[in-house]
């Protein structure tokens, strides 16, 4: 039986994402997930608001979060917290050329 690939979904950037290249209006591809896979960018929900951080596994078996936008900070996290905030890992960036197909015509 195959496996149904995951697909993609877009979340808006709200701040600018230096470390990765990415601006405020751009989009972020996601693939939905439930748990950490690995070393890797990944959007979690924080406060309610979708954002992309950094992680790595690190020697004690939890996972160092560091927020990409500037003055975001880093934390430490077991699994299980990081699975209750995980929207899912990024795919790809993409950068909006023409930000009015995004708006909702009239």
């Amino acid at each position: 039986m195959a496996i149904a690939p995951l697909r993609p979904r877009f979340v808006p950037v709200s701040l600018d994402l230096v470390p990765i290249g990415v601006h405020a209006g751009d989009l972020l591809a996601v693939v939905p997930l439930e748990r950490f896979r690995g070393d890797g960018v990944y959007v979690l929900a924080l406060e309610g608001v979708p954002t992309a951080v950094r992680c790595a596994a690190n020697r004690y078996g939890e996972i160092d979060v560091v927020a990409l936008h500037e003055g975001g900070g880093a934390t430490i996290m077991t699994h299980t917290a990081f699975g209750e905030l995980l929207l899912g890992q990024v795919l790809a960036t993409c950068k909006v050329l023409d930000r009015t197909l995004l708006e909702s015509s009239p």
